[in-house]
């Protein structure tokens, strides 16, 4: 008889895990899409701006999905336990199991369990998943906005480039290739005071850190002196010119501390950039976020299972309970956001991030020993 009650309670367990698993994944991919919608916006315009290629908003979007789950998975995991145990003690599964001889502690011991999964992906995905690919994302956008800035030359138009450069191209190829391009230069940016003109079949387009380097092929050069009005003519295979952009983007960027993995935010203080030392509290504050994150998933069903399970398993007195939970759970997370943005400022706030984790954890275990004794 024990042996068929363990495996009853096993199978159950099974049945429990499946439905957490279920309901918070459901939930996290729906909320993702939902925030999804509203931030693919700003990346379409960034594509369409720039015509480029619907891959790039594919990438950006992918890119964006590990940040927004690291926000939202302890929401999730929040609506999917406290959908599940709704569940089973609205149709009766719950007493069913008691009956069976299944203890509160056999029934609960699978939402922590659960939990403590949570917990490994969560560290997982806020030390490392998370900032590689906002990093990698950043760096998306500011490949777009940088080689796709060679749209200023577009085809079939004059365009004025700045600084008296006029530029004509009859055809774009590919990510920086042009075809059959005119370049006129009034003010002698090119050729140092001197007005030139330069036509060629083909050009490739080379972003540097001031200036857009472009190579030519194939074409002529004419010089005229300001002074003496003479004209001389330069045929080329091969031509570089730099052409300077006043909204050339920067190849190189400091990285913010969300985009750094873990290990990355412990510097060393007489080694690193000055702007690293000059941001380090915001990097601690970033390193305790971390770390006190995951601790919430297991205060969070202990207070689910706390309010919920310590009582009367009927649909009429779930009501109360279950909104003192969800009353908790938000103050706990809302307090949570708080204390790390002061944090950022002030160092020692950081202490009470895992003040915050913690509190719940104490409260459940204290509820649950004194349901027990």
């Amino acid at each position: 008889m024990l042996r068929k009650s363990t495996q009853k309670t096993r199978i159950f367990e099974k049945y429990i895990l499946k439905n957490l698993v279920v309901a918070t994944f459901v939930t996290a991919l729906s909320l993702t899409l939902i925030i999804l919608l509203t931030q693919s916006i700003k990346y379409l315009e960034l594509v369409i701006s720039s015509d480029a290629s619907v891959v790039y908003f594919l990438y950006m979007i992918a890119l964006a999905i590990p940040k927004f789950l690291d926000a939202i998975l302890p929401l999730a995991f929040t609506i999917g336990c406290i959908y599940t145990v709704r569940r089973i003690i609205n149709d009766r599964e719950v007493v069913i199991m008691s009956a069976s001889g299944a203890s509160f502690f056999n029934i609960g011991r699978v939402f922590v369990i659960f939990a403590g999964i949570m917990m490994a992906l969560q560290f997982v995905l806020s030390g490392w998943g998370a900032p590689l690919s906002v990093a990698q994302l950043q760096k998306t956008q500011g490949e777009v906005k940088s080689h796709y800035a060679t749209l200023i030359f577009r085809e079939g138009v004059f365009t004025t480039l700045g600084n008296g450069l006029t530029a004509y191209v009859e055809k774009r190829e590919g990510l920086n290739e042009i075809k059959n391009l005119v370049i006129h230069d009034e003010n002698g940016v090119i050729s140092d005071g001197k007005i030139t003109t330069v036509i060629a079949k083909r050009g490739i387009i080379n972003l540097t850190n001031d200036s857009q380097q472009l190579l030519v092929y194939d074409g002529t050069q004419y010089i005229k002196d300001k002074n003496s009005a003479k004209m001389s003519q330069l045929d080329f295979n091969q031509y570089t010119l730099n052409i300077p952009i006043e909204n050339t983007v920067m190849s190189t960027r400091w990285q913010e501390p969300d985009e750094r993995v873990l290990n990355k935010l412990f510097i060393d203080k007489t080694s690193a950039p000055q702007r690293d030392i000059q941001k380090n509290n915001e990097f601690i504050a970033e390193i305790h976020k971390r770390f006190s994150t995951p601790l919430l998933y297991i205060g969070f069903v202990l207070c689910i299972m706390t309010f919920l399970f310590l009582g009367e398993w009927n649909r009429r007195s779930q009501t109360f309970p279950l909104i003192k939970a969800v009353a908790v759970i938000v103050g706990v997370q809302v307090v949570h956001i708080v204390i790390y943005n002061q944090a950022r400022d002030y160092t020692m706030a950081s202490i009470g991030l895992y003040i915050v984790a913690i509190l719940p954890i104490l409260y459940g275990a204290y509820r649950m020993y004194r349901y027990h004794r």
